[in-house]
């Protein structure tokens, strides 16, 4: 018994061409609207890491000012000020020229990732509105000079906080 051949019905047949081209457009829509996310999170994550660590050298650098605060007007384990040097902002200058002589600022820094270079530079300034607080300023610049963190920390040396009234 032969076989009798019929055409195929409207629902068996495969996709038409426009179908497909629909198909494509989608596809290549989702893709590049999922890879254009993923560079940003990148750039992101990157301008992040960034951050994180000029913050972290300017912490690092700033915990030792801090220490040489602590350490200035230290005399066997007491404070002696200078009656003096309370009503000046002196005490505010020692620190300044105490961090500047005895420890500078390491300047060049390179990234963990990449090890791109970068530039900490450190400004002291005696306050002129408080005396004895020195202003301590910090920048972080890439090496196209791009800044990428600043702060301004005021630092009281110990031994000020011990002057009479």
């Amino acid at each position: 018994m032969p076989l009798k051949s019929h055409p195929p019905s409207p629902s068996e047949s495969g996709f038409t061409l426009v179908e497909v081209l629909v198909g494509l457009v989608v596809v290549v829509a989702f893709v590049s609207t999922t890879m254009q996310a993923l560079l940003t999170a990148t750039l992101f994550r990157v301008k992040g890491q960034e951050i994180s660590e000029a913050t972290n050298w300017i912490n690092q650098d700033l915990e030792m000012v801090k220490y040489k605060a602590a350490q200035l007007g230290l005399v066997a384990g007491t404070y002696k000020p200078d009656p003096t040097a309370c009503k000046s902002s002196s005490y505010a200058t020692q620190l300044a020229q105490e961090i500047s002589t005895n420890a500078p600022v390491d300047a060049n820094k390179s990234s963990a990732i990449g090890s791109r270079p970068y530039t900490l530079a450190r400004t002291t300034t005696p306050s002129s509105a408080s005396p004895n607080i020195l202003e301590v300023s910090y920048t972080v610049t890439s090496a196209s000079g791009q800044q990428i963190s600043t702060r301004l920390a005021k630092v009281i040396p110990n031994v000020a906080l011990a002057c009479p009234d």
